[in-house]
């Protein structure tokens, strides 16, 4: 039997939350188990999954982070401060 390196493409939308990420390699994992995809596809699919949720998590931080500096603009800023400085270490840390 020859192995279908195509996802299927029913109900495909583009990847916006961490939990579209787990419909995608849950699929990509039953593939793999039904030999419908090889092993370096799917390694290839979940590399791809794990870059695609740092994006995500980044993406989530810099939006609490410019939410929370709204907030603050029309109040103390130092108030939010400490909670604006940790969101941005962890955008940092997950940078690198």
């Amino acid at each position: 039997m020859e192995k279908s390196a195509t996802m299927p493409t029913k109900n495909h939308k583009n990847i916006k939350t961490p939990n579209d990420l787990r419909i995608i390699l849950s699929r990509t994992i039953n593939m793999v188990l039904l030999d419908q995809m090889d092993s370096q596809t799917a390694n290839s699919i979940a590399s791809l999954s794990n870059s695609m949720l740092r994006v995500l998590q980044i993406t989530d931080l810099e939006n609490r982070v410019a939410k929370l500096e709204e907030r603050g603009e029309g109040a103390e800023s130092d108030s939010y401060s400490p909670v604006v400085s940790d969101l941005q270490s962890k955008i940092k840390q997950l940078r690198n």
